[in-house]
């Protein structure tokens, strides 16, 4: 019924979808947790932009990796459905996760990250499953939705996988 951060991550550097070197995004980076992970795997050559709208979740982010050291990340107080205020073509990939059930207009966000994107690059999404107790009383969007939202941005779907209560894409520009 969790996410497990560490395998999840680790599955994505086995299918190379992230390597040492990249720049990258977390959309509605939360506390860090996703952060510190990606950050570690991009490396010190790497960087990682973490974006979130609220002002005291930024900074609970920004001491969280500031105890772990890492100096590779960029934080950012952005409303992702207006802009991430990111240069176009920029990323090789923007993860996201658990961030659009949170949203009145989800594919905004899917339209930034394409923005965003390097030719080439990937979207990587976490979306929890209609079935998910944990989310219960929330408006949570379908795979079919999920899928739309990814295909009308001119994304290509390369995976969707259950972890869980909860949907992975995988989508390249």
């Amino acid at each position: 019924m969790f996410l497990r951060p560490t395998d999840i991550i680790q599955e994505l550097r086995m299918k190379k979808y992230l390597l040492p070197g990249m720049t990258g995004a977390d959309f509605g980076c939360g506390g860090g947790y996703f952060t510190s992970l990606l950050a570690n795997e991009v490396g010190p050559e790497g960087k990682i932009y973490a974006l979130d709208v609220q002002e005291e979740v930024l900074k609970e982010a920004q001491e969280f990796l500031k105890n772990l050291n890492l100096k590779n990340v960029k934080f950012l107080r952005q409303d992702l459905e207006v802009s991430s205020g990111l240069e176009a073509n920029s990323l090789d990939f923007v993860f996201v996760s658990q961030v659009l059930y949170q949203s009145e207009k989800p594919e905004k966000i899917i339209a930034e990250a394409q923005k965003v994107l390097k030719n080439n690059g990937y979207l990587i999404l976490i979306e929890p499953q209609e079935k998910n107790p944990l989310f219960f009383g929330q408006k949570i969007y379908s795979l079919e939705e999920l899928t739309n939202f990814i295909e009308n941005q001119g994304l290509k779907i390369v995976e969707i996988k259950t972890i869980g209560e909860y949907y992975l894409f995988i989508a390249q520009k």
